[in-house]
């Protein structure tokens, strides 16, 4: 007989397969005591394992990178938690020396009790369990002799499965293999974690908050994992369940090969074109915008490209700009410098750990502090330009004078491949990124210095609201359809059209089908995100009438802060014909 659960989903998708029940860690340590002449071995013993810890930590987000862009930095916060001497690092060091207990049984006693603080204040702080929990199972492994701590092997599986689990912490969910891991169900865990922000980084369906799934369900079972609108596992589905699985299915394969741009352009019900462009991080995603007949990139994030052990050399760097340029010509590649925070660039060029890489030297910035590095970016992009119709843009500029500054220095290397007698392109366009609220409240001037602009709406409602996405303690905080975002977005826009300048958005909420009216009703009819999530906006679009839309962004700038523009944009998506969505963040 089939049974069904009812949980939270946090990363959209259909799945059926055989499900893998797995252990993830948890530890549990009996009360242990020393001597009193062997209280401070102990503590020197906690120490190491500390560093230890540190260093696999530190190791691993390095490993993550080419894997995760910027998600990495959900790992190195465990070294957030590592450093805090208040809430753990002291008070542990207290229990060994008052209590006279074990390293072992310190650690384990103190991070279980600021768990079960966090558990008991609520969401946000319980969505921060897990992070605790990893730690902890890592100083563990290292106080009784181990190394790192690891757990059930999730990145070295032999079949296609369905991973069920109590939890799962954020660094076994970074190393889920995408080929084989075709969703993953669990106990606990809520939209805000580490966790879930990794699933859909990774888009692996997930649903999370079942309570207790990993009693339901065995390892070979059959199970339907929906994570379409009911957020339900099916755990061993009979005919009628499988009958319906196949019927959403189709329905769904169906609706994504109805989009195909070529054919069937994204228009609004008041026949406003919406152009589509796609988000890459490496060339082999653009075969899935072609697919979808998606005529352009409106950002190509090179950084990725220098994520592994040996940076390319512009030689390298050259025939990778080719052969993405070929491959989408003749529509538009537009090419972005080097996206770095300097906590991603250090072991390239010997820097040191930044307190705060958010607000540090990264970016352009970074770009500018290692010329040499930038230099040979914009030779080999130039020099690639040939293949294909080519823009280059520049990430975090912070007003007209440092945009400049960077156009300079195209300007001097498109000399010295003049004289040296490289061919490039002479007609490739140069823009930059609205990403700080200085860019967007001086856009009259950076418009007119640029070809183009583009809005990375997930940085600037960072820098607007003062709170980092992947920072489960503010999670909940970052809320792109708040007021002041959309004054500044809107400030850009109106910027770009007074000088007849284009202008697009990208990130997160370019690629949400919930915020697509938001974006028509700015103005924009440029839209960069990546391939999965073209065939739910085009579908949305298709709905929206712009001018409907422009009253929703009034009343959303009018609005007193986040809470009620997010009641608005409830309401006005409940509206839509046929909607069954409601808002997410």
């Amino acid at each position: 007989m089939s049974r069904r659960l009812r949980g939270t989903v946090v990363s959209e998708g259909l799945v059926r397969g055989e499900a893998l029940v797995v252990a993830t860690g948890e530890v549990y340590v009996p009360e242990g005591r020393v001597s009193e002449n062997l209280v401070e071995r102990e503590v020197q013993r906690f120490r190491k394992a500390v560093e230890a810890t540190r260093f696999d930590i530190t190791k691993e987000e390095r490993a993550a990178r080419e894997r995760l862009g910027e998600m990495s930095e959900i790992i190195g916060w465990y070294l957030t938690i590592l450093s805090d001497e208040t809430t753990l690092l002291t008070p542990i060091e207290e229990l060994i020396r008052t209590e006279r207990f074990t390293a072992t049984y310190a650690c384990f006693t103190r991070f279980a009790a600021v768990a079960k603080q966090f558990e008991d204040v609520g969401e946000p702080l319980a969505s921060r369990v897990p992070d605790i929990i990893d730690v902890k199972r890592r100083l563990i492994a290292h106080l009784r002799g181990g190394k790192g701590g690891g757990v059930a092997a999730l990145d070295r599986l032999k079949r296609k499965v369905i991973i069920i689990a109590d939890d799962l912490t954020p660094s076994q969910t970074a190393t889920l293999d995408r080929d084989r891991v075709l969703a993953f169900a669990t106990d606990r865990g809520g939209p805000a974690g580490h966790t879930a922000i990794l699933a859909r980084h990774l888009g692996i369906p997930a649903i999370v908050g079942l309570d207790h799934v990993t009693k339901m369900i065995r390892s070979g079972e059959q199970v339907i994992i929906d994570g379409t609108v009911r957020g339900e596992v099916i755990v061993n589905p009979d005919e009628e369940d499988l009958h319906g699985y196949s019927v959403l299915k189709q329905r769904l394969q169906a609706r994504r090969r109805r989009i195909h741009l070529d054919q069937d352009r994204a228009l609004t019900k008041d026949d406003v074109e919406i152009e589509i462009l796609g988000n890459v991080d490496r060339h082999e995603e653009v075969l899935g915008l072609r697919q979808l007949g998606v005529r352009g990139v409106g950002l190509f994030r090179t950084e990725f490209l220098f994520l592994g052990k040996d940076a390319p050399d512009e030689e390298a760097q050259r025939a990778i700009y080719a052969k993405i340029l070929r491959d989408m010509a003749p529509h538009t590649v537009c090419i972005r410098t080097m996206d770095f925070g300097a906590d991603k660039w250090d072991h390239r060029v010997g820097g040191s750990r930044e307190p705060n890489p958010f607000l540090g030297m990264r970016a352009i910035r970074l770009s500018f502090a290692h010329e040499p590095f930038f230099r040979a970016q914009i030779r080999a992009i130039l020099r690639a330009s040939l293949e294909g119709t080519c823009q280059i843009m520049f990430p975090m500029i912070c007003d007209a004078t440092e945009f400049r500054r960077a156009r300079a220095l195209v300007d001097s290397v498109r000399d010295e491949l003049r004289k040296e007698g490289t061919p490039f392109d002479e007609r490739v366009q140069i823009g930059a990124m609205v990403e700080v609220p200085s860019a967007a409240l001086t856009a009259e001037s950076l418009a007119a210095e640029a070809d183009f602009l583009s809005i990375g709406t997930n940085d600037l409602t960072q820098y607007v609201l003062a709170v980092d996405r992947t920072n489960p303690l503010v999670a909940e905080m970052f809320v792109p359809y708040h007021p002041a975002v959309l004054r500044l977005m809107r400030m850009t826009v109106a910027a770009c059209e007074s000088q007849g300048k284009a202008v697009s958005a990208c990130g997160e909420m370019a690629g949400m089908a919930d915020c697509a009216p938001i974006m028509l009703g700015l103005g924009l009819t440029r839209l960069s995100m990546a391939s999965g999530r073209v065939p739910e906006v085009v579908s949305q679009i298709r709905r929206l009438n712009r001018d409907a839309c422009r009253g929703l962004v009034d009343r959303l700038q009018d609005a007193d802060g986040a809470e009620t523009a997010g009641h608005l944009m409830a309401s006005f998506l409940q509206h839509l014909p046929g909607s069954k969505r409601r808002i997410t963040r």
